[in-house]
């Protein structure tokens, strides 16, 4: 989990007392993570504010605008204020609550894709070059595979070699290099075009793109109806 997500779930109580404890640690000693924490406290203040402002200004324009008599009841009276109040409370929640979900998506679903490419065992020497790149990227170096991945594509047009590429750069968080190869190779019929959606629509989802997400998701069910089928569709309901 990166330093972002974490602030988010620990600020959205969505952490065990145990990675509480561990923020709230790391919180003494971490420079980016205080500073990380500080803005989202200030934003979520300041995003309170506004919506108080809001319902403090329509409240106002409802007693300027009362005309209920004596005898009306303390509720017939606020009916309208405490409706509204409430309304624009919910929907503070939702909208929130909604935001964080889609973010959480990419967390709960997200993998590092297995090298079913080419098993690490030791080839000839035309296979010398792609054996130490996936030999990197099996390894969880996923820098060394980026750039050993990256010279492979000087002299090879393999959709399957640039998929790879793509993920090393997604296991570094590099989201948007990541995002503009797969895009690449979403226009492709190759042996990795399912997955290569799949990355994509996760990619998109963490970015916020839902509609875009969403056909390519829907894309997936129609070329392959058995990939991941249960986690799209639970994602595809939660979207």
């Amino acid at each position: 989990m990166d330093k972002e997500d974490l602030i988010q779930n620990y600020i959205a109580n969505r952490l065990s007392e145990q990675e509480k404890t561990e923020v709230e640690t790391l919180l003494e000693t971490d420079l980016e993570l205080q500073a990380l924490y500080e803005t989202h406290t200030e934003m979520a203040a300041a995003f309170q504010l506004s919506k108080s402002k809001a319902i403090k200004k329509r409240l106002q324009a409802l007693d300027a605008q009362d005309t209920s008599s004596e005898t009306q009841s303390f509720l017939q009276r606020n009916y309208n204020k405490i409706a509204i109040v409430a309304v624009l409370v919910i929907g503070v929640f939702f909208m929130i609550n909604v935001l964080k979900s889609n973010g959480d998506l990419y967390e709960t679903y997200f993998e590092t894709c297995p090298n079913t490419y080419l098993p690490v065992t030791r080839g000839n020497n035309q296979k010398d070059a792609q054996f130490e790149a996936f030999k990197a990227y099996e390894s969880n170096d996923f820098k060394t595979a980026e750039t050993n991945f990256h010279k492979l594509l000087e002299t090879t047009s393999s959709p399957a070699i640039k998929f790879y590429y793509a993920m090393s750069l997604l296991n570094q968080d590099k989201f948007d290099m990541a995002l503009a190869e797969l895009q690449l190779l979403n226009t492709k019929t190759f042996g990795y075009q399912v997955e290569s959606l799949w990355y994509t629509a996760l990619i998109q989802i963490k970015n916020k793109d839902i509609e875009s997400a969403r056909q390519h998701l829907t894309t997936i069910q129609q070329l392959n109806k058995d990939f991941k089928s249960e986690e799209i569709q639970s994602i595809l309901d939660t979207l």
